[in-house]
């Protein structure tokens, strides 16, 4: 059973499958980008707190979404491999995992976040809501990872969508308040939206996934804890996660430096980090697509369609580059007065120059960003995730966070540069994951061969 009606690895089969994908990311980087966009027009002071403990909350949370979105291979390659039953038993161990991570989540919300910023109400309140509904982001990363393993990505475009709705609705709500009815309840109320949106999507696709169909052809009625399988995805997924956490610690470092330095350094690197945020959705839509594909290739033995998978990955982030160009061409300054709609004339004059020069290297650095996380995917589908770990951990703190300190911190480098050296980081990346790819090695994993044996 094929994933598509196009040919296997081509630029039609790739982007067919990526387009509701990138729905899907947008949904969560539209969330916190539409929090980010309303908090600037409530206060610049609340603007940047979110930024601060959005960018520590995910460094906190994304290693487990990381690891519970190991489904998607697994899903992908007995997919491929037509052992079908065995489709749902991945996922409920992740969801299991899901249910553990409240030991962490829970405590970390209660008490973490007065320990981490005690004396930052704002960021404390903002961090403490992420942790609370960590384990619903954790469950439906391992849910969603079910259907994109199998290609089946229509439900997932019209959740993104009604996510989207629901939290634009209860962000000006919530964030400004009605009056006589909710009081504004500024950052809260930003947390408290994207809150709700998460556990939305997690609920609807959890209902789906226990209809009758799936739970007859996929095995998605399979609900008990089982150690090994459990111990499997684990090992498989657990270098990804620990990748993830250690890069977004790099990133709550980097913020944390251009906290320090001035007002100016955090301001307009976080409005950088915004449109960043913003574009990610492509990257990652394609990533997840090239994972499912390449999962599904690895599976039946068909390998050697995998090099047009990658090609047709460049292909597709080069059009995207275009397109925000030219976007970026005619309607920057819009984006510049929605985050800086209270700003003084002379703090605008004074970033303005800096801001463009790091806006334009932002777009540069979505591009490098898209062909880094597309090989990523590739290596991913393939369990090669040991590597990835150490490659991408290494290049974060190397390439990004001590030149960073060096010449931004010490020698008191302008905001430009320090937004040059996501540049700099991603191209290193890029190079170390190519030289991976290349090498053939990631060719001799099996993952399901493995989990097989041990689960007989």
């Amino acid at each position: 059973m094929t994933l598509t009606r196009y040919k296997e690895g081509s630029f039609r089969e790739l982007l067919s499958i990526a387009l509701p994908l990138m729905l899907s990311s947008l949904s969560v980087m539209l969330m916190l980008f539409v929090d980010r966009l309303l908090l600037a027009h409530y206060s610049t002071a609340a603007l940047n707190s979110a930024v601060n403990a959005s960018t520590l909350g995910w460094a906190l949370l994304f290693g487990w979404v990381a690891l519970a979105n190991i489904t998607e291979v697994f899903v992908a390659q007995y997919h491929g491999a037509h052992q079908y039953e065995r489709m749902g038993e991945p996922v409920w161990q992740m969801l299991w995992l899901a249910l553990f991570s409240s030991l962490f989540f829970i405590p970390m919300a209660i008490w973490g976040s007065h320990w981490i910023y005690g004396s930052c109400p704002m960021e404390r309140t903002y961090i403490g809501w992420m942790m609370m509904f960590g384990p619903t982001f954790t469950a439906f990363s391992a849910l969603s990872g079910f259907f994109v393993g199998q290609g089946k990505t229509k439900l997932i475009t019209l959740l993104a969508i009604f996510a989207n709705i629901l939290n634009a609705i209860l962000d000006v709500c919530l964030i400004f308040g009605i009056q006589g009815l909710i009081p504004p309840m500024g950052i809260l109320g930003a947390a408290i939206a994207t809150s709700m949106g998460s556990l939305f999507q997690m609920s609807v696709l959890f209902y789906f996934f226990l209809k009758k169909e799936n739970r007859e052809s996929f095995g998605t009625h399979q609900y008990r804890f089982q150690p090994q399988a459990f111990w499997q995805c684990f090992k498989i997924g657990s270098p990804g996660a620990v990748f993830a956490l250690v890069e977004i610690l790099g990133w709550a470092a980097f913020y944390h430096m251009m906290t320090r330095v001035s007002d100016i350094h955090i301001t307009v690197a976080g409005i950088c980090q915004s449109l960043f945020m913003l574009l990610l959705f492509f990257a990652e839509g394609v990533s997840k697509a090239a994972t499912a594909i390449c999962g599904n290739l690895i599976g039946a033995k068909r390998t050697w369609f995998i090099p047009n998978v990658v090609k047709s990955g460049v292909l597709i982030h080069l059009l995207f580059f275009l397109v925000i160009t030219v976007a970026f061409i005619f309607f920057h300054q819009v984006l510049i007065d929605q985050f800086l709609p209270n700003a003084t004339p002379e703090f605008i004059a004074s970033i303005e120059k800096a801001l463009m020069y790091s806006l334009w290297a932002t777009l540069v650095y979505v591009f490098l960003e898209g062909i880094r996380w597309l090989l990523s995917g590739v290596l991913t589908a393939a369990g090669d995730t040991t590597f990835l770990l150490i490659a991408g951990s290494l290049t974060v703190w190397i390439f990004l966070v001590a030149p960073v300190y060096f010449f931004v911190v010490k020698l008191h480098a302008s905001v430009e540069i320090a937004v040059y050296f996501w540049i700099i980081f991603s191209l290193g990346a890029i190079s170390i994951y190519y030289w991976r790819y290349t090498s053939g090695a990631w060719k001799s994993k099996s993952i399901i061969t493995e989990s097989t044996t041990q689960l007989s």
